[in-house]
């Protein structure tokens, strides 16, 4: 049995009820830069008979600094095609099929 559903009207607010606060918006979460452990990786590979190669980290900087230091590329949008322009003339049939039984080829043709 499928019971009716009844609508009732939404409550309206009382303006002399003081509306409750809204709390204060979190702060954002810092978020740490990651340290890659590299002495960890340095035994791993020394363990296996590798040789663990690090980067300059001066030299990674400069370069993230210099990277930074670039101006954003300025936003050319593309141009808009341009309309296609429709012939309202008659269509014409275009043969695009040849007939192969009436070509002679270089090697059929004899020297006469």
């Amino acid at each position: 049995m499928v019971t009716p559903i009844v609508a009732t009207a939404a409550p309206t607010a009382d303006p002399t009820v003081a509306a409750t606060p809204m709390p204060a918006p979190a702060a954002p979460a810092r978020v740490e830069p990651y340290v890659l452990p590299t002495n960890s990786l340095i035994n791993v590979a020394q363990s296996v008979g590798l040789e663990w190669v690090n980067s300059d980290a001066d030299k990674i900087q400069a370069v993230q600094a210099a990277m930074a230091a670039e101006p954003k590329p300025v936003h050319m949008p593309r141009a808009p095609r341009a309309p296609l322009v429709v012939e309202g003339g008659p269509l014409v049939l275009v043969e695009t099929k040849k007939d192969l039984s009436q070509l002679k080829l270089p090697f059929e043709q004899r020297a006469g």
